[in-house]
C-alpha cells in the first residue's frame, strides 16, 4: 500500500487566465464579503498563471465549477504526479493535507483580503480531488485539515504540535509500505512539521517528493536517510553547542566522516570523563600533525591537566550542572598542588598509592619548615608517630604555603582557597544534594562566571608558574570543540 500526503497552499492550484474573472467575481461577491480581489501574476510576463488566495478560488470553483475549471493549472502537483507516474508508482491512498483557520479569524477580521483567512486551501479540495480522480482512478482521496483553535498557522510551535497530532492520529487498515511526503506547499511552518512528523510517524518508509514550479526536470523522489540525516546533523549542532560529544556521535554514526573527524569525537567523549590521559593519547592518531605534536607538547606538562579540569568546569557551569562545576573547579586546584608537591618533593612522597603519602623525611628538609607553626604539631607528631600522612587537604596546603614563602605577594587569595572555600568543599562533598549556579559562586566567593574563572585561573598559574591569561587558552578542548563544528558543517 502506497500513500501520498500531500500539503497544498495557496499556489498549488492557479488560473491560466484572467478573462473571465470580472463575471465570476459578481457571481461570488456576496461570498468573500465583496472584497475585490484579483487575480494577478508573481512575475508580469505573457504564458505566467494568475493567482487567487486559495479560498477565494475555491469558492469560485464550488459555485461555477464548469465555467472556472478549463482554466485550473497544477504547477507543483502536476510535476509530482508526472513523477509518480514515470516511475510506474502506484497510488493507494492520497491524503491532502489542508488549512482551516475560521475559528481564529472572526467575519469582522475578514473584511480585508490581508486576513490569513483568504490563503485557507480547504475549499480547493473538491478541485484538487477532482484532479487527482482523473490522474489515479484507483486512489482514495481523503483531507487532513489544519484546524488550529489559538494560534495561527504561521507559528511553529503550535503547527508542529498540530500537525503531529493529525499525522499520529491517521488510521490504515493495511499499514502503507511507503509514504510519498510532498511538503514544499503551505507556510514554512507547516512544511516544517509535516517533514519530522512523517519522519516520526513512518521512519524509512518516507520518501520525499520534491520539485520546482518553473523547471519540471527538478522533480525527484528523495528517501528519507536525506532528510534524516540533515535533521540529524541540524540537532547534532545543537548538541555540539551544549558539549554533548557522545550525543553527537550517535546522531551522526549513519554519516560518512574522515578519520579525523572520528578520531576528535572520541577524544571528545574521553574528554568529557575527565579522562585527560586517554583524550589526549586519542588525539595523537590526527592526520593534523601540527595540532597531533602540540598535543603531544602541551600533554608532557605536569601542570596542564588541571587546567583542562577547570575548563570542564566551566563548561559544566555553561550547562547549569551545578554539582559538577564545583567538583571540578575545586579538584582543578587541589589536584594541582597535590601534583605539584609530586613534582617538586618526590623524594619525600610514596607515590605507590591511589593518595600519595608524605614520608616524615619532609621533617628533615633544610629547605622547609614544614608543620613548623604550633597550630600544626598535631600533624607533626602523627608523622613522627606513623611515619607519613595522607597528602591531601591541609596537610597539603601547608606543604605549599611553606615552599612558596611568597604566597601573600603573588597570591593572597590562598588564604581563602585555605580557610573558607576548602571547608565549604568538605560540607558539599559530605551531602547528598544538588548545587545551584549560584551556590557555586558563593562556595567559590565571587559573583559571576567570570569571576570564577578568574580566581582559579589565579590559583592555577601561581601553583603552576604559569602565566595563563584564560582557561580557554590553555585547554587544548577548545581548540578540539572548534575542529569539530568546523568537521560537523562540512558534512
Amino acid at each position: 500500500m502506497n500513500i501520498w500526503l500531500v500539503t497544498t497552499g495557496s499556489s498549488d492550484v492557479q488560473l491560466t487566465s484572467n478573462e473571465d474573472w470580472n463575471g465570476w467575481w459578481q457571481a461570488i461577491k456576496q461570498s468573500v464579503y465583496r472584497i475585490r480581489f484579483n487575480p494577478s501574476r508573481a512575475i508580469d510576463d505573457d504564458g505566467e498563471p494568475y493567482r487567487l488566495p486559495a479560498r477565494v478560488l475555491g469558492i469560485a470553483y464550488d459555485q461555477l465549477p464548469d465555467r472556472v475549471k478549463p482554466h485550473l493549472s497544477f504547477p507543483l502537483v502536476q510535476n509530482f504526479t508526472q513523477e509518480l507516474k514515470s516511475k510506474a508508482i502506484e497510488i493507494d491512498q492520497i491524503i491532502v493535507l489542508m488549512s482551516d483557520q475560521e475559528n481564529i479569524f472572526p467575519e469582522s477580521e475578514r473584511e480585508t483580503m490581508r486576513c490569513p483567512y483568504w490563503q485557507d486551501t480547504c475549499r480547493l479540495y473538491p478541485v484538487l480531488t477532482d484532479y487527482f480522480r482523473t490522474q489515479f482512478p484507483d486512489a482514495i482521496a481523503t483531507p487532513l485539515i489544519l484546524k488550529p483553535s489559538e494560534r495561527g498557522l504561521d507559528d511553529w510551535d503550535a503547527v508542529l504540535e498540530l500537525v503531529q497530532h493529525e499525522v499520529e492520529s491517521l488510521h490504515f487498515e493495511t499499514e502503507p509500505q511507503t509514504v510519498y511526503v510532498s511538503h514544499q506547499a503551505g507556510t514554512p511552518a507547516i512544511s516544517s512539521a509535516v517533514q519530522f512528523s512523517s519522519l516520526a510517524r513512518f521512519g524509512d518508509r518516507v520518501k520525499f517528493l520534491v520539485s520546482s514550479e518553473q523547471a519540471t526536470q527538478l522533480s525527484k523522489i528523495l528517501p528519507s536517510s536525506s532528510y534524516l540525516k540533515g535533521i540529524r546533523k541540524q540537532e547534532a549542532k545543537k548538541l555540539l553547542e551544549r558539549h554533548d560529544y557522545s550525543g553527537v556521535e550517535a546522531l551522526l554514526k549513519d554519516y560518512p566522516k574522515n578519520n579525523n573527524t572520528t578520531v576528535l569525537l572520541e577524544a571528545a567523549i574521553q574528554w568529557n570523563f575527565a579522562k585527560f590521559d586517554e583524550f589526549a593519547e586519542e588525539l595523537q592518531k590526527l592526520s593534523d600533525r601540527e595540532f597531533a605534536c602540540e598535543v603531544q607538547e602541551r600533554s608532557r606538562q605536569w601542570w596542564w591537566k588541571a587546567y583542562e579540569a577547570a575548563y570542564l568546569a566551566l563548561v559544566r557551569l555553561d550547562q547549569k550542572n551545578g554539582v559538577e562545576a564545583f567538583f571540578h573547579s575545586f579538584r582543578a586546584v587541589e589536584g594541582l598542588i597535590s601534583k605539584w608537591a609530586e613534582v617538586h618533593f618526590s623524594e619525600h612522597i610514596d607515590p605507590n598509592n591511589d593518595s600519595p603519602k608524605l614520608k616524615v623525611s619532609i621533617l628533615e628538609d633544610p629547605v622547609l619548615n614544614y608543620f613548623g607553626k604550633s597550630k600544626y604539631t598535631d600533624r607533626k607528631e602523627e608523622l613522627r608517630k606513623d611515619g607519613f600522612v595522607i597528602l591531601s587537604g591541609f596537610p597539603l596546603y601547608a606543604l605549599l604555603r611553606d615552599a612558596k614563602p611568597n604566597w601573600k605577594k603573588d597570591c593572597k587569595e590562598l588564604t581563602d582557597f585555605i580557610e573558607k572555600i576548602a571547608p565549604t568543599r568538605n560540607k558539599v562533598f559530605h551531602r547528598l544534594r544538588g548545587l545551584e549556579i549560584d551556590d557555586v559562586f558563593k562556595s567559590w566567593l565571587v559573583d559571576d562566571a567570570t569571576m570564577l574563572e578568574e580566581k582559579i585561573l589565579k590559583y592555577l598559574n601561581f601553583v603552576s608558574s604559569q602565566s595563563f591569561s584564560s582557561l580557554t587558552e590553555t585547554s587544548l578542548m577548545k581548540k578540539v570543540h572548534e575542529k569539530l563544528e568546523s568537521a560537523i558543517a562540512q558534512l
